[in-house]
This record gives C-alpha cells, structure tokens and sequence, in this order.
C-alpha cells in the first residue's frame, strides 16, 4: 500500500489532553469530530487505520503494530485541525 493511499484518523475526544492531540497531529493524522466507538473511545486509546479500528494502551503502543501506517500524506493546507464530520 503506498504512503499516499494510507490514513489514521483519531476522535477529538479521545486524547486525554491537548498535549496529546497536538501530538497526533504533529504526526499528520487527521482529527474527526466524532468515529462513532464512544464507549471504546472514553476507556482506551484508539486510532481508526485505514478504516479499521486499533485500540491499544497508548498510541505508541498501537502505532508500533506491525502494518500500522507512521505518517499519513495529504496536501498542505494550512495547520491541522478537527473536521466536524
């Protein structure tokens, strides 16, 4: 799979701080405003990678999982923010 069709997305409520939102999105991972695991999401950490859902204790831990993209690629547009969809 090449970098460009890869993509990890994270709910704006799953970071437990900004610090670790502004962490995912230094990593160019894209923030939606809701992926619908609410549950999941408020007991663990979680990333959707390419549409499937990975929950581990960090998001270290779930990056470092084998076939786990590390960096997403899009076009620049300015700083990453939440979409709302």
């Amino acid at each position: 799979m090449s970098a460009e069709s890869r993509k990890v997305r994270f709910c704006v409520n799953n970071p437990r701080s900004l610090e670790e939102r502004e962490g995912l999105l230094a990593r160019g991972f894209v923030c939606k405003g809701c992926l619908g695991n609410c549950t999941r999401c408020f007991e663990s950490r979680f990333l959707e990678l390419n549409d499937r859902f990975v929950e581990g204790n960090t998001y270290d831990e779930i990056l470092s999982t084998p076939d786990t993209p590390k960096t997403t690629s899009g076009p620049d547009e300015g700083p990453p923010v939440c979409d709302s969809d």
